[in-house]
């Protein structure tokens, strides 16, 4: 996510690393960066061990375990940055770690934003279509629709990993980070044609289309509960509202930031930079977070242990749906008969 641009700072490069002093944005981004570190190092062990250990292993478990851990192994790539943005734009850890941290935060990302638009799917088959769902979907099925997600996540990133290099700049001092420099070593002409064409590809699958899918899945369950009076209460609404959300704040500034790249002055890319990459990561750190406050009866919860109380908000938040609202599907009253006489919740499944 480094993609910077070789022309933007020739002209800072003038003077020992390039800066004579660290622009305020940046020192607030570093600081911003390591206390996301410490949340969610913290924050996603603890939901790893509940997910992992502490719960019983249904379909939902499986996607929030692998959302989690995508979360989990991003956390690594923030110290990197941090330092990076403390002495911008001098990239200090050579090739190796310009190659894995570029490779390592965008194979979480694009994990995260494939999973969370799977899980949008998996609540809208749920809801439309229950009795397929009971009757194909399974822990093991779900399992295995993950680990598609990691490969093609893991493929789709290659090029990070093969292209992106450190390129020392005309003062000889400051070294860059820069995706894909080997094509722009070898076809310079072309260079940035092929940079748009990929920046282009990544951005239509990781914002675009996942967040149509999940606005599309959403609302249409969320106008299903509303045209059947099936909601309880606003608990499923507000679960849907931050799922949303937060997925739109939380990419959509690294799109922005790039495609102006070369369009605005310096000064307002490089605090547009760090903003995007605050938000990003803060994603990582602090979205779990966001599911504590959303739990029924918070105040009380808050009071149990700390395994006790993550354990019980993954179990309101798998549930919401299903206790909100009586589920009505349009079966054959045999089907309808059997589904309406099982006690058991949905996601219990498998």
């Amino acid at each position: 996510m480094s993609g910077v641009k070789e022309a933007e700072f020739n002209t800072n490069a003038t003077t020992g690393m390039g800066y004579t002093s660290i622009p305020a944005a940046m020192v607030l981004a570093s600081v911003f960066l390591f206390v996301a570190l410490l949340v969610g190092l913290v924050v996603n062990s603890l939901y790893l061990w509940v997910l992992r250990f502490r719960m019983r292993r249904s379909i939902n478990t499986t996607w929030f375990l692998h959302l989690i851990l995508s979360y989990f192994l991003s956390t690594f790539t923030m110290p990197f940055f941090a330092v990076s943005l403390l002495m911008f734009p001098h990239w200090p850890f050579g090739d190796l770690l310009c190659k894995l941290t570029d490779y390592l935060l965008n194979v979480c990302t694009y994990t995260c934003v494939f999973l969370f638009t799977v899980i949008s799917l998996d609540r809208y088959s749920l809801v439309f279509h229950p009795v397929w769902y009971r009757g194909h979907m399974n822990n093991r099925y779900a399992s295995a629709i993950c680990i598609c997600i990691w490969g093609v996540a893991i493929l789709f990133n290659f090029p990070y990993l093969a292209f992106s290099q450190t390129h020392l700049l005309e003062d000889n001092k400051t070294s860059i980070c820069i995706d894909y420099i080997l094509s722009m070593s070898i076809w310079p002409k072309s260079a940035t044609q092929l940079k748009w064409v990929m920046f282009s590809f990544h951005v239509i699958l990781s914002f675009p289309l996942p967040f149509a899918v999940m606005t599309v899945c959403y609302v249409r369950i969320a106008l299903r509960m509303k045209k059947g009076n099936l909601a309880r209460s606003t608990k499923s609404y507000k679960v849907m509202f931050i799922t949303v959300a937060s997925f739109f704040v939380s990419w959509l500034p690294y799109p922005l930031w790039y495609g102006m790249i070369g369009r605005i002055d310096e000064s307002t890319s490089n605090i547009l930079m760090a903003l995007a990459i605050c938000v990003s990561c803060m994603s990582y750190c602090f979205t779990p977070l966001l599911y504590l406050f959303i739990a029924e009866n918070f105040k009380k919860t808050i009071q149990k242990s700390v395994l006790l109380l993550i354990e019980s908000v993954f179990n309101e938040t798998f549930n919401s749906f299903n206790r909100s609202f009586e589920l009505k599907p349009e079966a054959p009253p045999s089907s309808a008969s059997k589904i309406g006489t099982r006690e058991e919740p949905l996601e219990e499944i498998q």
